[in-house]
């Protein structure tokens, strides 16, 4: 391995064994970061953002044992100048960053090399883990990788082995480890709840819920949203089906020849491979999601169990209340109503309600009416008032007049003396209207119809209206 056979890496690990451990972790990685907004760093540009940092700087800087060359040390004693151009001189020394080249400009490069930007990476991805879609991603990944075997011509099936099962095993092992961390963060929220006392620390922890969102938000979108289910379902079915495709044949080839082995030693092998990735997937996947379903509702009803032990102080009254009713259960009638009469006398239990704020409100004054009820005068002429009031007179008569309610009620009442108005009867607007006329019209002497008030109301699809008898004049 280059790690144990190079000299150049004997001391690669040391800025994360010494004093100042975390300044040196947190410069290592801002000069990553700023590698990856310039096409080349370069020694000038990575100076001035050390020396930013160390100006900035939260942490104290610890002084180290002197090693073979001291001046590459930082000190509490240096300036930040001279700390910056000690870090970088270290970092050379570590294997961390490019040895002195100078670049285009004049200026040495300062790159950070390929094993420890690989390093820090895996230890930022493991130890300050983000796991806003941990889960989710490794999920599509396996689909993606997997569906690709089934595509005509695409650049995976040209070395299936390498391209397709071994990227999919990958992703199959970390998702392993990430249920593995989300179990493992279940028993760490739960030993952090035993150990919280006081209500107002259990309070917070629910409001802010930093927690949960923090370990299970991902979990959640997988239990409540159906999407990843049916990519868990589609995987299932392109496993079953890829000992049938090119792809597969080709697996077996690429193994043979890479690892310079038989047909059937490779045969095994590929089987052995995609029969672990089929295990997990039917199996081990849903008996991992529910093991961490139970974990989580227990870890809800741990959390209610404290909340009331605290407000209790520390007193679980819930067991002893049913203690007591266990014992007063073969008790007599009266035995029993002298005990729970002096239980109740213990405790005094009021209700509030409390007043919201919209109860209180004032209520905002209406704005007065500020309109004009001044007549406005017409600018009809004489000649269109008398043909407008010929038109409303004769050419367009009153459609619920006295006429038009007799007529009407003649036909309802064909071979009856009287008629009482129900839903059966009252089907439209007009129908309801006509009621309406008969009991304004039922005075009037054209009118040869009378109205008798019942008590009551009668309702129907059109309106409500009163309970009457319609009757024709004696």
């Amino acid at each position: 391995m280059i790690l144990f056979d190079n000299a150049e890496y004997n001391s690669f690990f040391n800025p994360l064994c010494c004093k100042n451990k975390r300044i040196y972790y947190e410069c290592i990685l801002l000069l990553i970061e700023k590698s990856k907004s310039v096409p080349l760093l370069y020694e000038t540009d990575a100076k001035d953002a050390l020396i930013l940092y160390f100006i900035n700087c939260a942490y104290a800087v610890e002084d180290e044992a002197a090693s073979g060359n001291a001046d590459e040390n930082i000190s509490s004693k240096k300036t930040e100048n001279e700390n910056a151009s000690a870090i970088l001189r270290y970092f050379r020394h570590c294997g961390w960053i490019s040895e002195k080249e100078i670049g285009r400009n004049g200026d040495n490069i300062a790159t950070v090399m390929p094993y420890c930007r690989k390093v820090i990476e895996a230890i930022e991805r493991i130890f300050n883990r983000d796991n806003r879609a941990a889960l989710t991603n490794h999920i599509f990944s396996i689909y993606d990788i997997l569906s690709s075997a089934y595509i005509a011509d695409h650049g995976r099936t040209h070395r299936p082995y390498s391209n397709i099962l071994v990227p999919m095993m990958d992703n199959v092992a970390d998702l392993k480890n990430e249920l593995l961390i989300l179990k493992d963060s279940i028993r760490s929220i739960m030993r952090m709840i035993i150990k919280m006392t006081e209500t107002n620390a259990l309070g917070q922890f629910l409001i802010r819920d930093e927690m949960l969102e923090h370990f299970f938000n991902d979990y959640f979108f997988i239990k409540k949203d159906g999407l990843i289910p049916g990519y868990i379902e589609e995987i299932e079915k392109m496993l079953r089906k890829i000992v049938k495709t090119e792809a597969y044949e080709n697996m077996i080839k690429e193994y043979q020849s890479f690892y310079n082995t038989d047909e059937i030693a490779a045969h095994e092998m590929v089987d052995g491979q995609l029969a672990e990735v089929k295990s997990f997937i039917s199996y081990d996947y849903v008996k991992e999601m529910d093991y961490i379903d139970n974990k989580i509702n227990n870890y809800y009803s741990l959390y209610s169990t404290r909340i009331l032990m605290v407000l209790s102080n520390s007193v679980n009254m819930q067991t002893y209340l049913n203690d007591l009713l266990m014992t007063i259960k073969d008790f007599d009638a009266k035995e029993k109503e002298e005990i729970l009469e002096a239980v109740s006398q213990c405790y005094a239990l009021q209700s509030y309600k409390y007043v919201g704020r919209k109860s209180i409100e004032r209520r905002k004054k209406c704005k007065p009416n500020i309109k004009s009820g001044a007549i406005i005068k017409s600018s009809l002429s004489d000649e269109d008032k008398a043909r407008l009031t010929r038109e409303l007179l004769y050419e367009y008569p009153d459609r619920y007049g006295v006429k038009q309610a007799a007529s009407y009620f003649e036909k309802v009442l064909t071979g009856k003396d009287s008629v009482v108005p129900d839903e059966t009867m009252i089907k439209t607007r007009d129908d309801a209207m006509m009621v309406a006329a008969s009991i304004i019209y039922c005075g009037s002497l054209e009118f040869p119809y009378e109205v008798e008030f019942l008590e009551g109301t009668i309702d129907t699809e059109v309106a409500t209206i009163s309970n009457v008898r319609i009757k024709r004049k004696m």
